[in-house]
């Protein structure tokens, strides 16, 4: 694959991204009215619960592959041509997630993934070709972009520089004790909470849908019926981290509409709240090498992912190169 000089990372900012975990912001060169468009249409997702037509219910994953704007955002050269000197010229695109951030929203408490995705969606099949991280390969970035203008008052998205060379230590909790669970009941009925846990919908990538068998609803009050549920997330764990970074290490991607930035999923990562009166929405992607065998479970069967979505419709987008693994589902 030829890198245009346009969009070439210079050697220093290769180095800089092994060191740090990240890199960027970059420009993207797609015209404001249309980011600010797409920003609308993921928000109108969001807001009115969209149903994800190749999951059959509502979720924010992966809506490049049913909508050819956000498709032709994460295939740009400026983002792929920068990924591939970083991962190679065999690239696939196999997930992507929309970030949606109103005025008023909770932080998101600092985090990393590493190894495989969830343990189970992810498997390297070849060894990497970029030097080790603490002895590991890497095997997928993550691609974040700002579909608003991202201030330092609207939620921006933080790293911890140098922390992707480190396993940082965490502990399960109860979930709703979790960095990341929002108080799911708020605005809702009773009727629209039993809705919502029957679809598997009350909180993303939790499967709620038998959680009232055998409860009698009719018989419960709202409170009751909240008190029961949030019962049940605390019988789930969730990691949390007691992570307080040395504030000169964290670097605060604020960037146009349209700035873009790559990094490691084993950076720590976050974002502050938004204490604004304007939304922060952005989307993100992740792209992985072309040997990386992307879901092996549905191999034997396994057609439910780790985010308890059912991935029979789902396909990798062969973005650069050769689709090397033959045994993904690839479009191209």
């Amino acid at each position: 694959m030829l890198i245009n000089d346009q969009h070439a990372m210079t050697s220093a900012e290769v180095a800089d991204f092994w060191r740090n975990g990240f890199a960027g912001p970059f420009p993207l060169p797609v015209p404001d009215d249309e980011l600010a468009e797409l920003g609308n249409r993921c928000e109108r997702i969001v807001v009115e619960r969209h149903t994800q037509p190749l999951y059959g219910r509502y979720a924010l994953r992966d809506w490049h592959l049913v909508d050819p704007d956000l498709e032709r955002v994460f295939t740009q050269d400026a983002i792929v041509q920068r990924v591939a000197q970083l991962l190679g010229p065999d690239l696939v695109l196999w997930r992507s997630k929309i970030f949606y951030k109103p005025p008023g929203a909770d932080a998101i408490g600092w985090h990393q993934e590493w190894g495989k995705f969830d343990g189970e969606e992810i498997g390297n099949s070849t060894p990497s070709l970029q030097p080790p991280v603490a002895g590991e390969d890497i095997w997928d970035l993550t691609v974040w972009v700002a579909l608003d203008d991202v201030t330092p008052q609207n939620g921006p998205l933080q790293f911890a520089a140098g922390t992707n060379t480190t396993r940082v230590p965490w502990v399960k909790v109860p979930m709703t004790q979790s960095a990341f669970y929002e108080e799911p009941f708020h605005g809702l009925s009773k009727e629209q909470i039993v809705e919502r846990t029957q679809r598997s919908e009350l909180v993303l990538d939790i499967d709620t849908a038998d959680w009232l068998d055998g409860y009698d609803v009719a018989a419960a009050s709202r409170d009751e019926l909240t008190d029961f549920l949030d019962r049940r997330f605390d019988q789930l764990l969730a990691k949390f981290t007691d992570f307080n970074p040395d504030p000169d290490s964290v670097a605060t991607m604020v960037m146009p509409r349209g700035g873009f930035v790559i990094f490691s999923e084993r950076t720590m990562h976050g974002s502050p709240p938004n204490n604004s009166d304007r939304r922060r929405m952005a989307v993100n992607c992740r792209i992985a090498k072309a040997d990386t065998l992307v879901y092996p479970g549905r191999l034997t069967g396994n057609m439910i992912d780790g985010s308890n979505l059912d991935i029979s419709n789902h396909e990798s987008l062969l973005v650069a190169g050769s689709a090397i693994e033959e045994r993904n589902a690839i479009r191209r």
